[in-house]
């Protein structure tokens, strides 16, 4: 058991915050909002209490649900793990799973085959011009 297991949990800075919010809000059910942007979707009231009261953990409004679990880790005790790609609202698959996003044609990948740049016709005009 962690010295500091069950005490609240706050970022020491915005890396630490961001780190933080992108393992658990971001993933979390709760903050729905952030990914359908939908007007009826409620934002995360645990997310904005921390952003309101960032500076002040013995604040009460401060989320109490930030803390420390029992290896010294910093969790939040309302996370719900959410895949927002392939769940419905209810929690079950949606079917058919949504298709992937084709890529972009004229984006590179790496590692690229320069046979396939040449077919680029904007490329193959400025190899001519050189």
């Amino acid at each position: 058991m962690g010295e500091r297991t069950g005490k609240l949990y706050m970022p020491s800075n915005g890396t630490e915050g961001m780190w933080f919010t992108d393992k658990f809000c971001e993933n979390c059910i709760h903050e729905k909002f952030m990914h359908t942007q939908k007007e009826g979707d409620k934002k995360c009231d645990i997310f904005s209490r921390s952003i309101l009261h960032w500076y002040d953990v013995k604040n009460p409004a401060y989320p109490q649900e930030w803390i420390y679990d029992e290896n010294d880790q910093p969790t939040c005790t309302a996370f719900y793990k959410w895949d927002w790609g392939s769940n419905d609202d209810e929690g079950g698959l949606r079917e058919p799973p949504p298709e992937p996003e084709p890529p972009d044609p004229n984006q590179l990948c790496f590692p690229f085959i320069i046979d396939e740049i040449e077919e680029n016709s904007l490329v193959k005009k400025e190899l001519q011009t050189v």
